[in-house]
């Protein structure tokens, strides 16, 4: 009899956890939504980027964009700030990306992560704005 501490509850067992031959495979192949590249990297499938604008922000004429999962925030940042500041009138904007209307990623955060957690109809749904809008 062995006891696995988590936290502050203990949990009893009477040895070595054993998996069913189902129940191991699908605990070790990986995800459907991540496929490895040709070159065996690992990295991740595309994930479909919707962009909408929030407050004074500029429409894009393309809201709906791919991007490699393996890509940083700041990679989809910096290709909504180029597309917007194209314009003369907002040559020197700073754009502010948030998800699903609620908080700001960190601008290393891997997409295929944010894709996984927050997703809405396949989509990973990016809000931009001119100012901070939400946390």
């Amino acid at each position: 009899v062995a006891a696995l501490s988590a936290g502050r509850h203990t949990f009893w067992t009477a040895g070595p956890l054993q998996m069913s031959g189902a129940a191991e495979s699908a605990a070790t192949r990986p995800p459907a939504d991540v496929k490895a590249s040709p070159a065996g990297k690992g990295a991740a499938e595309k994930v479909i980027i919707l962009a909408n604008n929030v407050g004074n922000a500029p429409i894009l004429s393309q809201k709906q964009f791919s991007c490699s999962g393996a890509s940083s925030v700041s990679r989809i940042q910096a290709h909504i700030q180029t597309k917007i500041r194209s314009s003369p009138k907002y040559a020197d904007a700073n754009v502010h990306i948030f998800i699903n209307k609620s908080f700001s990623p960190a601008p290393d955060e891997n997409l295929s992560d944010l894709y996984k957690c927050f997703q809405t109809d396949g989509k990973l749904v990016v809000d931009y704005a001119l100012m901070e809008a939400w946390g």
